[in-house]
């Protein structure tokens, strides 16, 4: 993936299951300093070492998919909140990704649960969502879009922050 990225002159990665600085700098000294690393938060290494890891990346993204393998699944909002947390705090913009709009995969509306999880990720400081399966395999992925963008465009109008 380096290899291309360099061929290509790409200058954004999203690096996956960093566990700690340490390997932010080894990528980050094989693309030089002007490649924009976003550190993906998929371990419990990884939550452990946020301040560190969030030194040398430039944006962090919570995989709550991957980080349901380490951290058992009922825990996974208050390590969303406490990387949140620790984000807003020290102006770290932090993406939330996996199962935003699951149901949206096979059926035509999100659930109410849904619509919550992503106003309650925008309320904890999240500066951006990432759909996946939603969009790559889902049935209508126009229309998760458009359904995030409205979540987004209300949580802005209501709140005057985003």
């Amino acid at each position: 993936a380096i290899s291309i990225l360099k061929k290509n002159k790409l200058k954004h990665i999203a690096l996956s299951f960093v566990n700690n600085e340490k390997e932010v700098i080894e990528v980050r000294k094989i693309l030089g300093p002007k490649t924009f690393i976003i550190s993906k938060i998929e371990t419990k290494n990884a939550v452990k070492n946020i301040k560190k890891i969030s030194k040398y990346s430039n944006a962090l993204l919570i995989d709550r998919g991957d980080l349901s393998r380490e951290i058992p699944i009922e825990l996974i909002p208050f390590a969303q909140e406490k990387i949140l947390y620790f984000s807003r705090k020290n102006k770290v913009s932090t993406y939330i990704a996996t199962n935003l709009l699951e149901t949206m995969i096979s059926e035509n509306q999100p659930t109410r649960a849904e619509s919550h999880d992503i106003y309650s990720s925008l309320k904890q400081g999240a500066k951006g969502l990432v759909l996946a399966a939603e969009t790559a395999i889902g049935k209508d992925p126009i229309s998760c879009v458009k359904f995030l963008k409205k979540c987004i465009k209300a949580f802005a109008k209501k709140n005057n922050n985003f």
